[in-house]
């Protein structure tokens, strides 16, 4: 995977979609709130059910950005 389609890539657990992705060995890190997604040959797998996410943490629902996201849904009434 090449820097340019890797500064293209967004965290797919962001709404609003401006978290980066930065690659480690075996990862894809948002920059955000540190879920990682793996890459497995050679390209990234970005679907939630495969995030792995940052100690502490159970549930996709705990991440800071679902957490604003759910926030701001209650203050709309939605």
């Amino acid at each position: 995977m090449d820097d340019a389609f890797l500064s293209q890539l967004r965290c797919p657990l962001d709404p609003e979609r401006e978290a980066t992705l930065a690659r480690d060995e075996q990862h894809l890190c948002c920059s955000s709130c540190a879920a990682k997604f793996p890459i497995k040959q050679g390209l990234p797998v970005l679907v939630p059910d495969e995030v792995e996410l940052p100690t502490g943490l159970r549930e996709v629902s705990q991440l800071p950005c679902q957490r604003r996201l759910n926030a701001a849904k209650n203050r709309r009434g939605d």
